[in-house]
């Protein structure tokens, strides 16, 4: 195992005050100068826009808020991004920057902010004359809320083998919009994916700057887990993203086909514009457009326009997905932290879902999924779902992926002691059910997820130290190991799966019984 200088967990306390802070205007914000005549006590870089000034931590250095693109506001609304511009004098990057405009969320206190495309690059200390590995995290959120303000590359570059950038991107209905008024102004306006595109900016930014930090631009793997790893599904897909990456970490995330723009006249409807109608759309206020209800069926990356011409499975079909390395996973219980919002949940009530959502099929899907399976039906509901959407989709694309000749590690998140999400509670009623190893919670273990309801025991610790040595091993060769672990084949080898669990609970293991435990002959036999 790779001696670490730092490991931490950010305490949601201290994000939420620092976010509070900045809000309210306490400090300067990203993008304020300082006094050049200042002493020079903090790490010092240049990059193509000018100089910045970062924050030194017992784990590294850290430069926050950098901006990526211009403000996308004004005009910039609906708009492919834009380089940024220099800067004059010396760049304060010792603060995060706002997070993207979305409403109050479990990750985010919220924001009116459509100036937030700004990034986080976590490095060892003394690294600028290197070449290391670099990892693009892209966070998760359901292309509606999130922010890169509640994760940290620390673990990362506490090992002092690697660069970590974090950068936010457009969400909501300002990340994933297009009207006939944007069709008709660009080549992306007809699918709007906005937010994926900002994500191809930091990526472009990464290859410009990165060297600067240590980084090496010919060395990039982008990660990212539910949403963030729907993102990486694009990306894998998309012609404009070609060159920008070298390998794809793909957390709790199926790929699936690609699918046409969502129809947006309800929206301009209800803000009084005409779809046509470019300046009147730009002029809706913020808070408007954060107000109005959109969900997964109205915001999502679309394809048919030039930088997604099909989706991921049809990429790999037809041969034009990235040529790269890629690593896939999921965690043992997807969907059983949501599914718990119904506890106590009736089990006839239960069946009666079952029946009104499979038709014929639910008697067979009772029988893989009884009332009964767990403590509550909530426990049925929970794995009912997380094997659908999340596993057995995951065990399909990696097939198609592997069929297309991709190197494909497949992994199960298993711990199923770790900390829930604070806002399911700390206890989540009652004390006694535990929700295993539920959605995000793999994200404490890598990029120190603030929004974890408690700290990790020394067991979770140790799992954690191995989980970043497996992913920073990836990183570096496109071959994921671990000093004292299991050979990870791959999928295609031997259908076997790397399970992370802690010693305590077998340590790492590979499996073949992944696709039993989740039904993936039922669900994914369904075609």
């Amino acid at each position: 195992m790779r001696a670490r200088r730092f490991a931490t967990v950010t305490s949601v306390g201290a994000v939420i005050a620092a976010t509070a802070l900045m809000l309210s205007g306490c400090f300067a914000g990203p993008g304020d100068a300082v006094d050049e005549s200042a002493p020079a006590a903090q790490p010092q870089v240049e990059i193509a826009q000018g100089e910045l000034t970062g924050v030194a931590t017992a784990a590294g250095v850290e430069y926050l808020g950098i901006p990526f693109a211009k403000p996308p506001v004004g005009d910039l609304r609906w708009r492919a991004p834009e380089a940024p511009e220099p800067w004059a004098g010396v760049l304060d990057a010792s603060k995060p920057g706002p997070d993207c405009a979305q409403t109050v969320n479990g990750d985010s206190d919220g924001s009116l902010s459509e100036n937030c495309l700004y990034l986080d690059v976590y490095a060892p200390e003394g690294a600028e004359d290197e070449k290391l590995p670099v990892v693009v995290f892209l966070h998760g959120g359901g292309y509606t809320a999130g922010t890169p303000n509640i994760y940290d590359g620390r673990n990362f570059a506490a090992t002092g083998e690697s660069v970590t950038v974090i950068p936010a991107y457009r969400l909501g209905l300002f990340g994933f919009f297009a009207t006939p008024a944007t069709a008709a102004e660009g080549e992306y306006g007809a699918q709007g994916n906005w937010g994926m595109l900002d994500q191809q900016q930091a990526l472009r930014w990464v290859q410009e700057n990165i060297e600067s930090f240590g980084g090496d631009p010919d060395n990039v793997t982008i990660v990212g887990e539910s949403a963030g790893g729907g993102a990486v599904c694009f990306q894998l897909a998309s012609p404009t993203a070609e060159g920008l990456f070298d390998k794809a970490v793909i957390q709790s995330m199926g790929c699936g086909p690609g699918a046409p723009a969502a129809d947006t006249t309800e929206f301009t409807t209800q803000w009084g514009c005409a779809a046509d109608d470019a300046d009147c759309l730009r002029a809706v206020p913020t808070a408007t457009i954060v107000g109005t209800p959109a969900g997964f069926g109205d915001v999502y990356p679309a394809s048919g326009g030039p930088d997604q011409p099909v989706g991921p499975l049809e990429a790999a079909a037809d041969g034009t997905l990235a040529d790269v390395p890629i690593m896939m996973g999921v965690t043992r219980d997807e969907w059983l932290g949501f599914a718990s919002a119904q506890y106590p949940l009736d089990p006839v009530e239960y069946e009666a879902g079952v029946t009104a959502q499979f038709g014929p099929l639910a008697p067979q899907v009772l029988e893989l999924y009884p009332a009964d399976a767990g403590e509550d039906p909530i426990f049925a509901s929970g794995w009912l779902s997380g094997d659908s959407m999340f596993a057995c989709p995951s065990v399909a694309g990696a097939d198609t992926f592997a069929d297309a000749g991709r190197s494909v590690y497949f992994y199960e998140f298993a711990d199923e002691t770790t900390p829930g999400w604070r806002s399911l509670g700390d206890p989540f009623p009652p004390s006694t059910i535990a929700l295993g190893a539920t959605h995000t919670t793999e994200l404490q273990y890598l990029f120190n997820y603030a929004a974890a309801q408690r700290s990790l025991n020394e067991e979770q610790r140790a799992l954690a130290d191995q989980m970043v040595d497996l992913w920073l091993s990836f990183v570096q060769t496109g071959t994921p190991s671990v000093e004292g672990g299991p050979e990870w084949t791959t999928f295609a080898e031997g259908r076997e799966v790397m399970e992370l669990k802690t010693a305590d609970a077998g340590g790492l293991e590979m499996v073949d019984t992944f696709e039993t435990a989740h039904n993936c002959g039922f669900w994914n036999g369904l075609g």
